[in-house]
């Protein structure tokens, strides 16, 4: 009877242990009750990297010319807050109620406003500084009625560098509202560029491309 039992103790084990290998590292997941579904060890490295990247996030000495900068910043008038890493982190992961995987033709998407889904491009071919505000970008999305996108107006100039197959006049990829994803998303952007954080030319040119998006 023994013989019997410890195969099967065993296997429950090696069972747990192996889902032990995969938990979250960061307090924050069980601190905000978040999900976390489907993933290997080496993707939640990967989002809980990005998740510190964001955290230590500081504006420091300004890059760009100080007018300029007054007159294109929408970061505070959009999230609340100064610029800071600390404060955005926090806005971010209480908007999320879960993180599963899900191999798709997007990098990430949020569904019924909390209930985030990330494929392999987001793992495999989006650099840390994408991984990032794409996760802010999805996280808007949480507000309110969800800020849902609109196709692009007849005549788009603008593509996808991302996704080159992609053509932005057949999908919703814009935003008719000032305050929707893609104004959430540039905000940001437009930040890292002011203050030379991560690459000052990666950021300026995500942040001509996502404002584009914005069609008033």
């Amino acid at each position: 009877m023994k013989s019997k039992i410890a195969p099967v103790f065993i296997l429950l084990l090696s069972v747990t242990l192996n889902s032990a290998t995969v938990m979250a590292r960061e307090p924050y997941w069980g601190e905000r009750r978040i999900e976390l579904l489907g993933f290997t060890e080496q993707q939640i490295l990967v989002l809980e990297s990005t998740i510190r990247q964001l955290q230590s996030l500081e504006p420091g000495e300004l890059k760009i010319d100080k007018g300029v900068y007054n007159r294109l910043s929408r970061f505070k008038e959009l999230f609340g807050f100064s610029f800071n890493g600390r404060d955005l982190s926090r806005w971010l992961l209480s908007r999320i109620q879960s993180i599963s995987y899900e191999n798709s033709w997007t990098a990430a998407a949020n569904r019924n406003q909390g209930d985030f889904f990330v494929g392999d491009l987001f793992f495999k071919q989006m650099s840390p500084l994408e991984r990032l505000y794409s996760l802010i970008h999805e996280a808007r999305h949480s507000d309110d009625d969800g800020y849902k996108h609109t196709r692009c107006p007849k005549g788009f100039r603008y593509i996808s560098s991302r996704q080159p197959d992609l053509n932005l006049e057949k999908v919703p990829a814009c935003d008719n509202s000032p305050y929707g994803a893609y104004a959430f998303q540039a905000a940001l952007l437009f930040e890292l560029f002011a203050f030379g954080l991560f690459e000052q030319d990666e950021a300026g040119l995500l942040y001509n491309s996502s404002i584009s998006r914005v069609i008033p």
